[in-house]
């Protein structure tokens, strides 16, 4: 029973990862009409920050979050300045996406020559492990659940409650009636971009103690995909709640193995999608930007 409750821990931990992820991707999609395929490398960038800040520039605590914070804005819109702006009017989505490709190759070689190409360890959150009995979990995955969760709450806030949020959507849905109205377009994805970077690199931060900072953190992108799909894609709940069934499935396949935990990953997903391809809340069709 704490085997299981450990691995249950673990698990929607790191489903909360995959869900910010899958999320970030959604964000995306409904903003400039094209999958980034490199939300991964954002991620990986995410931990690189926070390593850098608290390695090299020897920061912790308010000072290194508010300065992350300010990073990744930084980033994001230098990632959109360069993958979305200069090919925004193209008849060619696809093209997005190929530039999206490009510059995850980027970023994983820009970090490589600042930070180094070896594998590095980064301190938890808070250390330790909580035991009681046969249960066993590390809190850095209790903070990552926590944090995770605050994160998800504040995007929704934002989005739902908050006229920019609302704003960004109605620039999401139709940027030329936006435009119309006074909501210029260009600044809302200019700030989707930025709430997209914020909260990759966020996860990057959150799960680089567990799986160290490396380049292959851009790996979890394909469970955020797996995430998107199973949950139904178009759909933020969906979104979450798949992101949390391929945490538990991964976590629970250690039961079996511990070498090959993405067959039971995507063999779920592919028998669910045999049986339901519209995914778990159904598939919302996203409107082409104007």
């Amino acid at each position: 029973m704490g085997m299981f409750l450990s691995l249950t821990g673990s698990g929607l931990a790191m489903g909360m990862i995959y869900a910010m992820l899958s999320v970030g991707l959604l964000l995306l999609i409904r903003a400039v009409g094209v999958t980034n395929y490199a939300q991964g490398d954002l991620l990986a960038l995410g931990a690189y920050t926070a390593f850098f800040l608290m390695d090299r520039l020897d920061l912790s605590g308010l000072p290194m979050i508010l300065l992350m914070i300010l990073l990744f804005a930084c980033f994001g819109a230098i990632f959109m300045f360069t993958c979305y702006y200069p090919l925004r009017k193209t008849k060619w989505k696809q093209s997005i996406m190929v530039c999206t490709i490009g510059a995850g190759m980027v970023i994983q070689e820009i970090c490589m020559i600042v930070c180094g190409s070896m594998v590095k360890p980064m301190d938890p959150i808070i250390p330790g492990t909580l035991t009681i009995g046969t249960f066993v979990l590390q809190y850095q995955y209790i903070v990552v659940f926590l944090l995770s969760i605050l994160v998800m709450v504040g995007v929704y806030l934002l989005f739902d409650k908050v006229y920019a949020g609302r704003a960004m959507q109605a620039a999401a849905q139709n940027s030329y009636a936006a435009n119309l109205i006074g909501i210029p377009a260009i600044l809302t994805t200019l700030g989707t971009y930025i709430i997209v970077m914020m909260i990759s690199g966020f996860a990057g931060y959150l799960v680089a103690p567990i799986f160290l900072v490396r380049t292959t953190l851009n790996t979890l992108q394909s469970k955020a995909f797996a995430s998107m799909v199973l949950g139904g894609f178009g759909s933020v709940p969906g979104a979450v709640l798949g992101g949390l069934l391929i945490g538990l499935i991964e976590a629970y396949s250690t039961y079996f193995t511990t070498v090959y935990k993405d067959v039971f990953v995507f063999g779920v997903l592919l028998l669910t999608l045999l049986i339901r391809p519209q995914g778990i809340f159904g598939e919302i069709q996203l409107k082409e930007k104007a």
